[in-house]
């Protein structure tokens, strides 16, 4: 089976227990406004340019025969023209355009993921994304892999998943790192495109299964970083598992040049939180 990815992590010590490599999926069922791989929004695989390496010199326009690409103040990008063939990246001296994922087997993908199988001690892989459940038949088939062959597994999920979907990963998921980023439904819905219910549901699922669960919540000025909001989502997970572990992360403002790329404002004002205030 194929999906796509964006990106692989080698020796990641932030995504469960360990050293670990970290490959992420492409597509997501939510629409935060912070994201911090908005190369991962969408399951289709686009043109992605990198502005700071652009030396300005055309090539990659006269090389486009659909005309998707225009040269003014920078170089713009018609997404709706491009049918990505792959010859401005080609003709690019400076490595300035690329493809934001590719598509490849499940096999492949154990492959890439089991390179480092002897540094996982401890330590082992994690599927993040995106979401890692907008390509769950993938998803299932790689974690499946990788269990086999006795190495530890991760998924770092939103949990907007049909619960008899979820329930297939549990045999075969070690840790599950959990996102709840904002608890009263509405704004929720309103913020981040869904609503919650399902969210809150199946991380009540995965404690009732005796999974291993992290929960997450970044704090975004503007969106979740209040009292109210990390006080509303603590009692939740408290409230469900007395021996549940919660962890805050501090705003990072380093994924504005990828938002740049995109031709997209970062919707984001503020800043990270001090070491007092965290």
């Amino acid at each position: 089976m194929n999906g796509r990815i964006f990106e692989l992590t080698r020796f990641a010590v932030h995504d469960g227990p360990g050293i670990r490599s970290t490959l992420f999926l492409k597509g997501c069922p939510l629409r935060c406004p912070w994201c911090q791989n908005p190369e991962g929004l969408k399951k289709d695989i686009r043109l992605w340019q990198n502005p700071s390496l652009c030396v300005g010199c055309k090539g990659c326009v006269d090389a486009c025969k659909p005309g998707a690409l225009r040269f003014s103040d920078r170089l713009h990008i018609d997404e709706t023209a491009c049918n990505l063939c792959g010859e401005c990246v080609k003709v690019c001296p400076a490595a300035a355009l690329s493809f934001d994922g590719r598509e490849i087997s499940s096999e492949e993908a154990v492959e890439l993921l089991l390179r480092d199988i002897e540094f996982y001690d401890p330590g082992g892989v994690t599927l993040s994304g995106g979401e890692v459940f907008a390509q769950w038949p993938f998803a299932l088939e790689v974690l499946t892999a990788c269990h086999d062959r006795g190495v530890d597994t991760a998924v770092e999920s939103c949990l907007y998943v049909e619960p008899e979907v979820l329930k297939r990963f549990l045999p075969v998921v070690d840790h599950f790192i959990v996102d709840i980023k904002i608890f009263d439904a509405e704004a929720h819905r309103r913020v981040l495109g869904v609503g919650n219910a399902l969210i809150l549901e199946n991380y009540a699922l995965l404690v009732a299964a005796g999974a291993d669960v992290l929960v997450r919540t970044p704090l975004i000025p503007g969106y979740t970083a209040t009292e109210e909001n990390i006080r509303a989502i603590a009692r939740f997970v408290a409230k469900t598992d007395q021996k549940a572990r919660f962890e805050l992360l501090n705003f990072n403002p380093l994924c504005r040049g990828k938002y740049d790329s995109l031709e997209q404002p970062f919707p984001v004002e503020g800043r990270a939180l001090t070491a007092e205030e965290m």
